[in-house]
């Protein structure tokens, strides 16, 4: 992250960037996480391959990821946090999200949109995404976002009940056909 960056200020929500929560804390990520977030990004997509082969990642897939989050940590118009292990500093979770706008057919305003959003394993259950969630969900409120969304992977069953959980419901449905 460019470290002259003017965070704005944050509506309330149960943590503030940099507060320690039941042995984890959230911060703004920086470009020096790359290596980490692909690392989670990478089993991720693991995770998604395991309940759907049509998730197919390229061979330089995880150096452009990497390049990508290490890019919207830079963008005024998107945020990375990572959520870190408070014993050690490892990264242990992350979410990316940006302001987008609406087309001019639809109606008229900013919305976030969640790429990425994910956990390793083992600090599942302890709040940790559900932190990462209510903090980007402060930031797009500041932003002045009328909504929030993302695509999830259908075959993810544990993805789509953590987004129920968040209060997100289904809206509109991607298909898919391979030729």
């Amino acid at each position: 992250m460019n470290m002259s960056r003017n965070l704005e200020p944050r509506a309330s929500s149960r943590f503030a960037s940099g507060q320690e929560a039941a042995g984890y804390r959230l911060r703004e990520g920086r470009t020096a996480d790359g290596a980490a977030v692909g690392a989670m990004w990478r089993e991720l997509m693991a995770l998604h391959q395991s309940l759907d082969a049509r998730f197919i990642v390229a061979p330089d897939g995880e150096s452009r990821y990497i390049r990508h989050a290490q890019e919207m940590t830079r963008s005024r118009d998107s945020r990375v946090l990572i959520a870190e292990d408070s014993i050690n500093s490892k990264p242990i979770g992350y979410v990316i999200g940006e302001v987008q706008m609406r087309p001019p057919m639809a109606l008229p305003g900013a919305y976030g949109f969640i790429s990425d959003i994910f956990v390793i394993e083992a600090w599942r259950q302890n709040g940790v995404g559900s932190a990462l969630f209510e903090q980007m969900r402060a930031w797009f409120i500041t932003r002045r976002c009328r909504a929030i969304e993302l695509y999830i992977a259908e075959a993810n069953l544990d993805s789509t009940a953590f987004w129920e959980a968040m209060g997100l419901t289904s809206f509109l449905k991607l298909m898919h056909i391979d030729l």
